[in-house]
């Protein structure tokens, strides 16, 4: 394929087709034409799809929500600092593997089921009749910036969805049994006593003799083999190699900015207040209330006005609830306040805020059209010297051959283990940076090329397995150092278990802990109480665990993770949980239900998304996000 590709790039007509493909990235940028682009979708879940533009306005709703709830100590910023971003996509892919499942099962959402759901919502209630109301309905959606069509598509979803998780759920009901042993094992605890023992209580091996090294390497040969290797030779192919021939005339970038004039264009925004009233005798009280200060909430309260204010914040003209009342509120100075006949109802307004709106010149983004206009023809080259590349392979030359032919530099990669570490255990940093190189290198035969294959930050390259040098036994004396640490580790380790084992033995036969302690300088006695699910700090977490399976006088031993103490723990007794009567059991049958639906409910969904091919386009991610 990639030959096919290298010969039609020779055409006439593919240069200029090439021409207006180059010209298209660098206006919306360059996705990812060499590993399958996704098109407007920052996550495919299988036929399903979560567009920029849905991802966009969901992080929107997200943020303001956090915003609002915690009066404005929220920001943007912390939200992705926090992760929010990548777990509100965790959840919109979860949403659409089950989308992809409804739709092969053929379950829908009608028109009359949607009007029965929503009906109850409060926020869609007439304040005075507390039915449903189409204005109110209007209202409610605007203020939360949502259009009618866009919420009613959330909700048909959220319905859906709910309709074939709800069935998993309500299937999770525990017998009272389970429940009582289930809060009976959760608040159990257990008093422990440790012997807590210094690092200095054990033993200091004596430095090992050329026999015990030599004893050592033989008990343990495939721990001390030298692993595999192989040198191979390189060809990387980037991007950024082919840079620096490419200069664009001042013609070329103003032709690109003239394409591209709205990207560098902010409309103008305004915040403001608006009072839906049915005629202009009361939108004119309701104005001059506002020019006086009053809020618009106790302005509608005082006049038994139906219904709430509008407040919209930062929208611009062509997403206002009534485009009418839109262009007279765009007509008007900041602060200012009137009342304009829209295409529904009169409606008072008060302008809260003006963001202006602003137009970048050539000469401020100038710069910027150069990069993106380097960064997308150096893209363009990289392909055409792929596919003349790979063409020479093709017609027989061998990888350093090819690459003399198009210049490409050929780098000699020492002997690396699969670790991608050289004889001397040094981590080669080219494996660092790119692991598949390394993986590719240690898929081959001797003697053997790879295709052309591409790295995850967008390079080529291509290699040749020049040697294989075998797993084989060292010499003791290549490998001195490493045996003495293995050695005096394990006899560290040895004795370590010796000295827990004969505190262990003391304390089970009733030696008193304090008698103990004594015989060792540093040490200490410590009595806890141990729960299942908060950590004692002085107890190890696996020795922890372990008492929970011991029968009371029986001694377990760990080492703490942090200073390396020798914590050996006897058993005293099994606290039980407190009596609960069954009042409060039937309560907390409710809670163990929904955490059993809820674990069901998770399998359910890990095995949806297991069933789906999931691709992302990270790229497009960030442009949802504003970052792009």
């Amino acid at each position: 394929m990639l030959e096919a590709m290298r010969n039609s790039l020779r055409s006439p007509i593919a240069k200029v087709f090439l021409l207006l493909i180059v010209l298209s990235f660098i206006v919306w940028g360059t996705g990812d034409i060499f590993r399958g682009g996704t098109g407007d979708a920052v996550v495919l879940v299988g036929p399903e799809k979560v567009t920029v533009e849905e991802f966009g306005t969901a992080w929107r709703q997200e943020v303001n929500y956090r915003i609002r709830t915690s009066d404005g100590k929220f920001s943007e910023a912390e939200a992705k600092a926090q992760g929010l971003d990548e777990q509100l996509l965790q959840r919109m892919i979860s949403e659409a593997a089950l989308d992809a499942k409804l739709s092969e099962l053929g379950v829908s959402v009608s028109k009359r089921m949607l009007y029965n759901n929503i009906k109850d919502y409060e926020a869609f209630k007439d304040p005075l009749t507390g039915d449903f109301s189409d204005e109110q309905y209007v209202q409610a959606l605007a203020q939360s910036q949502l259009t009618p069509k866009l919420f009613e598509d959330q909700a048909k979803s959220g319905i859906a969805r709910e309709q074939i998780l709800a069935v998993i759920r309500e299937g999770a009901i525990t017998p009272l049994a389970y429940t009582r042993n289930s809060i009976n094992f959760q608040q159990e605890t257990r008093q422990v006593e440790s012997v807590i023992l210094p690092t200095s209580a054990i033993p200091v091996p004596p430095q090992p003799t050329d026999e015990q090294l030599a004893e050592m390497l033989a008990e343990n040969p495939r721990q001390f083999a030298i692993p595999e290797r192989r040198a191979a030779t390189l060809v990387m192919i980037t991007a950024k190699d082919l840079t620096l021939d490419i200069n664009p005339s001042d013609e070329e970038l103003r032709a690109i900015f003239e394409f591209s004039k709205n990207k560098y264009t902010k409309v103008e925004t305004r915040s403001w207040v608006q009072v839906p009233v049915d005629d202009q005798i009361t939108a004119d009280a309701v104005a001059r209330r506002l020019q006086a200060g009053e809020a618009a909430a106790d302005i509608m309260t005082d006049m038994k006005l139906a219904g709430t204010p509008i407040e919209l914040t930062d929208a611009d003209i062509k997403n206002s609830p009534d485009d009418q009342i839109a262009e007279a509120i765009f007509a008007a100075a900041d602060g200012a306040t009137g009342a304009t006949e829209g295409r529904f109802k009169w409606a008072a307004w008060k302008i809260n805020g003006i963001t202006p709106g602003s137009e970048k010149t050539y000469e401020d983004v100038v710069e910027e059209l150069r990069d993106d206009f380097i960064r997308s023809e150096s893209q363009n080259k990289l392909f055409e010297v792929m596919g003349d590349f790979e063409g020479a392979r093709s017609d027989g030359l061998t990888l350093d051959e090819a690459a003399e032919a198009q210049s490409l530099v050929v780098i000699s990669l020492p002997p690396v283990d699969r670790r991608g570490t050289d004889e001397n255990l040094n981590v080669v940093k080219l494996f660092e940076d790119a692991p598949e190189i390394l993986a590719t290198l240690f898929d081959l035969d001797e003697l053997v090329e790879s295709d052309i294959e591409e790295t995850e930050k967008g390079d080529f390259y291509a290699l040749t397995v020049d040697e294989i040098i075998p797993t084989r036994q060292p010499e003791m004396e290549e490998i001195k150092d490493a045996l003495r640490s293995a050695w005096t580790l394990q006899q560290s380790s040895n004795a370590m278990r010796e000295l827990a084992s004969a505190v262990k033995k003391q304390m089970e036969s009733g030696v008193p802990a304090a008698e103990i302690s004594a015989k060792y300088p540093g040490s200490r006695v410590e009595i806890a109480i141990l729960s299942r699910y908060e950590q004692e700090p002085s107890i190890p977490p696996g020795l922890a665990r372990e008492m929970f399976s011991y029968a009371p006088g029986k001694v377990g031993f760990g080492v703490a993770g942090a200073s390396n103490e020798l914590v050996i723990s006897k058993l005293l007794s099994i606290i039980q949980a407190p009596v609960i009567d069954d009042a409060t059991l039937m309560l907390l049958r409710g809670r163990v239900d929904q955490e059993i639906g809820q674990d069901i409910e998770q399998q359910f969904i890990n095995g949806l998304l297991s069933s789906y091919t999931i691709r992302r386009d990270e790229k497009l991610k960030a442009l949802a996000l504003g970052d792009g």
